[in-house]
């Protein structure tokens, strides 16, 4: 009985949250609008962006430090007070790995990402399934290859082997996490856009963009696995300070997160960062809640890794996706863009849209941190509210090769 009233109070805690995510923002917009969303508002995809707040130095000065900071703490974490690895700590080599090959799985998802990378790239017009389609096998092809890398890492052992269905159900969450992204960027006045979105019927972009989202979040549980079997680079960021926040900090920072997702549409320019903030805030904070395992969990302890990596998965598989679609356009004068990819994106940022990296102004790349840390609370979440059996309930932090 007391299990099951614990499972009842936190499924009403996990849904709560995620109608809060939901709702705050469009109730938000619809005291901001006087109850008459304007023509166009909630138009999926946005072809093109509203008109964004001009570049500023003060906000992207500021901006410049702390993504220095970020750069500093992932190089040198002995400037923020982390220890180096204690001489007592000695990582076991894996010696079966130097026998064990690369899996098939591995040579397919290079097919599949090179090949479809390779057709984006020369700017082909056909085949027009493969290109309508590209993101399926892009992000899926390159999930498999990284799967395979750990599998050959660590001597057999992968999510592909260790947990096949689980890296099914996170291709299902995936498409349920992303997708509250896509509503949120209606509240920011659209923080990125699809402009070749508008030479496809509506119904045929929602579903390549529905199915194509499956593979945002394996790859980024993938980099987290393989990152993991780099002992040295893991242990780097395991002996740091030890930060216990008080429960009503805890609380206080959920509820600060509710009322950002509910004044996003009063202050979309000032708000934009708080897209990719206040999501991760609010999962977190649920599972804390919950007394479920977080990649914050550890920072009591000093094991920064958990969060560190996580943060680490998107921020080098952002640069990755940048970078494959910029490449699958042609660019001309004027700023001007053509792609046959339906899925191509730009970006529209207030305050910061300049010194581009890729299509990305640079500072940007630093939302990709913590959507890295959204894809595990995300999927720890999405897991529990299904009963889908997954080893990050009790210690994401433990490699899979450990597992």
């Amino acid at each position: 009985m007391i299990n099951d009233n614990l499972v009842l109070k936190n499924m009403r805690i996990f849904i709560g949250a995620m109608l809060a995510m939901i709702f705050l923002p469009y109730i938000g917009g619809y005291i901001y609008v006087h109850g008459h969303f304007p023509a166009g508002y909630f138009k999926f995809p946005p072809i093109h962006a509203e008109p964004k707040a001009p570049f500023c130095p003060v906000v992207f000065g500021i901006g410049l430090v702390l993504m220095a900071g970020f750069i500093l703490f992932y190089l040198f974490p002995q400037i923020f007070g982390f220890k180096k690895i204690p001489p007592d700590v000695h990582p076991v080599k894996n010696q079966e790995a130097r026998f064990v090959r690369f899996p098939f799985w591995f040579w397919g998802g290079i097919i599949a990402w090179a090949g479809t990378l390779f057709v984006l790239w020369m700017h082909f017009s056909e085949p027009v399934m493969l290109i309508n389609w590209a993101v399926v096998p892009l992000f899926w092809g390159f999930t498999f290859m990284l799967d395979g890398i750990v599998y050959k890492r660590t001597g057999g052992k992968s999510l592909m082997t260790e947990a096949p269905r689980e890296v099914i159900a996170i291709g299902v969450a995936s498409v349920a996490g992303w997708l509250i992204f896509e509503y949120l960027n209606f509240f920011v006045d659209d923080n990125w856009c699809y402009p070749m979105g508008v030479n496809i019927h509506i119904s045929e972009f929602v579903m390549y963009a529905v199915v194509g989202s499956s593979g945002l979040m394996p790859m980024a549980l993938e980099w987290y696995s393989l990152f993991n079997t780099f002992d040295k680079f893991k242990y780097k960021y395991s002996y740091g300070p030890k930060i216990a926040l008080p429960e009503w900090l805890k609380t206080a920072m959920i509820v600060i997160a509710f009322a950002v997702m509910f004044i996003m549409p009063f202050f979309p320019d000032i708000m934009f960062a708080a897209l990719w903030v206040a999501p991760m805030i609010i999962l977190a904070g649920a599972l804390s809640k919950a007394k479920l395992w977080t990649p914050f969990l550890g920072l009591k302890d000093g094991n920064w890794s958990p969060m560190a990596l996580c943060a680490l998965s998107y921020g080098v598989q952002g640069i990755l996706c940048e970078c494959w679609n910029y490449f699958s356009g042609v660019h001309g004068a004027g700023g001007n863009v053509f792609s046959h990819n339906p899925d191509y994106w730009t970006y529209s940022i207030a305050y910061i849209d300049k010194y581009h990296v890729f299509e990305m102004p640079l500072l940007g790349l630093m939302g990709y941190l913590p959507f890295g840390v959204y894809c595990a609370v995300w999927w720890i979440t999405f897991a529990y509210l299904l009963n889908i059996p997954t080893s990050f309930f009790d210690d994401g932090s433990k490699p899979i090769s450990e597992r």
